[in-house]
């Protein structure tokens, strides 16, 4: 009861610690996640800007003529290796993250499908550049710039994906993600405004309707995303930077850039006559639009620092509460090893020794007492009880071995070590019932010494002793396993062969014949010694499996063995009756 109750302390403290430990390391995990989505998160906005930038020189170098300046060239390779770049950094961040799938979109393949557009788009305005600036149509001008601007949206998904598994982690974050999203939205928006002009720009023409409605409707979707800005700027934990950021924004881009671009569509409204090339528009209105970045730049850094402060918040309290834990745990598990060393174990161990000695099992140890208290009177009567009982056991094995020895010495002819009369019958009796049970023949072979008498009379009882050992040795040799064997009393022996028929037992009791013959009796003290035997053998299959009469007709035969001059074998053909 004791024990439960201790194991049922611990299990609830283990469970309490665990569920603490569990919730803060969830919020490190947590705040861990979010960091590295922030980080992909900037990757991909950066692959954004990228591809937007790339269009600055990409317009640039629609309005030049053939061959192309060297420097708007050259603007044109570092633009687009830096786009490459951005794409390829954000590709190996996405693939080498736990999870490269992000509010259910595959961002690798995202990835593929914007990159693959971004070369199509390339190789349209790579045609368009192609050819001599005169032939350079303001629709197939215009293709090569939208085409361009079709990549920023294949890129969405990936960003908002991004976006949307940093807030998941940490929400918290929401209002950073969302307006460095509405930054680089406003970017990229920018920057197609600008886009809008190009053609027009390039060819000297006032604007078409079409793109009219595109700049007004681009300039409205600004207007939009310039109030949703404010809207999140307005709250009260901002960081310097951002503020500092946004008064850029709006000196900047909502200034200097808004009053060009006043110039510029005043132009297109009216004869066409802009005054500048598409590169000089895009040199002075491109840099105006750097703050928007700055600002983006600026969320997303504020966004890392709320992660990085849940981290190591959520990191500060995980370590105390794994220390205080363990310090608990500690002084637990202290309180209940004293409790276990001094009462329970050695109760436990006394307990099981007290069953064990009911059982007559002496193995089971004692402990060795603590103090001189209850507990040690205890232990000291066990012990006391445990000796008696070994000592009780050991006179009665003594006892069952003198039993045994007796047994055995009941059974055993003591001459030559054989089994007797009635130890063979018994043993006989069990293999003769398995041989009727299981329908296998078994052979009874009856032995008798030749002239025993005479040996006897002639040299001395030793001479016949060591004649009927000598007998003894040579049959226990012979037998094979399973077989039986026994003296029957003066000079016969007896036995039984196990699958075997008549034929068989008739050539077993030949070869023991022989080797009875070639035995020296008494060894080199007298070579010329020799005895032989007369041997008679039954089977089962002429005379059943009873014992007396396998016995009877094996006797028979031996004594016509002996009739028939002696030193031979006879099998009994028929049986008694």
């Amino acid at each position: 009861m004791l024990h439960l109750l201790g194991a049922l302390v611990l299990v609830a403290t283990m469970a309490l610690v665990g569920r603490l430990a569990t919730t803060e390391w969830q919020s490190v995990h947590k705040a861990s996640q979010s960091l590295r989505w922030l980080e992909q998160l900037q990757l991909g906005l950066v692959a954004v800007e990228m591809v937007s930038r790339e269009r600055g020189p990409t317009n640039g170098a629609l309005g030049d003529a053939l061959p192309m300046a060297q420097p708007r060239a050259q603007a044109l390779h570092e633009a687009r290796a830096r786009t490459d770049q951005a794409f390829e950094a954000l590709r190996q961040a996405v693939a080498a993250a736990p999870r490269p799938r992000a509010d259910g979109i595959d961002l690798v393949q995202s990835l593929q499908t914007a990159h693959s557009a971004l070369a199509q788009a390339r190789a349209g305005v790579d045609l368009v550049l192609a050819l001599p600036q005169p032939q350079r149509s303001a629709e197939a001008i215009r293709d090569a710039v939208y085409g361009m601007v079709a990549v920023v949206p294949l890129l969405s998904p990936v960003s908002n994906a991004l976006a949307s598994a940093a807030q998941h982690a940490y929400p918290a974050l929401g209002d950073d993600v969302q307006g460095a999203r509405l930054a680089a939205g406003l970017r990229e928006y920018a920057g197609l405004l600008g886009s809008h002009f190009t053609a027009a720009v390039v060819k000297g023409q006032p604007f078409s309707p079409a793109e009219r409605r595109a700049i007004d409707e681009t300039r409205g979707r600004i207007a939009q995303l310039r109030a949703l800005v404010e809207l999140r700027l307005q709250l009260p934990d901002k960081a310097p930077e951002v503020a500092q950021a946004w008064d850029a924004v709006e000196a900047r881009y909502f200034g200097v850039a808004q009053e060009l671009l006043g110039q510029v569509l005043a132009q297109g409204d009216g004869d066409g006559r802009y005054g500048l090339s598409a590169a000089e528009f895009a040199a002075r209105y491109v840099p105006e639009m750097n703050p928007l970045l700055a600002l983006r730049d600026a969320l997303l850094v504020q966004a890392r620092a709320r992660a990085s402060q849940e981290y190591q918040r959520a990191l500060r309290v995980l370590v105390w509460a794994l220390v205080g834990s363990g310090v608990l745990l500690l002084v637990l598990g202290g309180a209940l090893y004293v409790i276990q060393h001094r009462v329970l174990q050695p109760l436990a161990k006394t307990t099981r020794a007290l069953k064990a000695l009911a059982n007559d099992d002496l193995q089971a140890p004692l402990p060795d007492p603590v103090a001189d208290d209850e507990m040690a009177a205890v232990i000291g009567a066990v012990r006391s009880l445990q000796s008696q009982t070994r000592r009780r056991q050991d006179l009665e094995r003594e006892r069952d071995r003198l039993i045994e020895k007796l047994k055995e010495q009941s059974e055993t002819d003591y001459l030559t070590g054989l089994p007797n009369r009635r130890a063979f019958i018994t043993k006989a009796r069990s293999v003769l019932a398995q041989a009727m049970r299981y329908r296998f023949d078994v052979a009874v072979l009856v032995l008798d010494i030749d002239w025993f008498k005479q040996l006897n009379d002639s040299l001395g009882h030793a001479a016949g002793d060591r004649a009927l050992q000598v007998v003894a040795d040579v049959v226990r040799a012979e037998l094979r396993e399973g077989d039986l064997a026994a003296r029957f009393g003066g000079e016969e022996f007896v036995l039984l062969l196990s699958h075997c028929d008549s034929a068989q037992g008739l050539k077993f009791a030949e070869r023991l014949r022989a080797r009875v013959a070639d035995a020296q009796v008494l060894g080199a003290a007298d070579p010329g010694v020799r005895v032989t035997v007369s041997l008679g053998i039954a089977d089962s299959a002429r005379l059943g499996w009873g014992i007396d009469a396998l016995l009877s007709a094996a006797d028979v035969a031996m004594y016509q063995a002996k009739n028939a001059g002696r030193n031979r074998a006879v099998a009994a053909t028929t049986p008694i009756t």
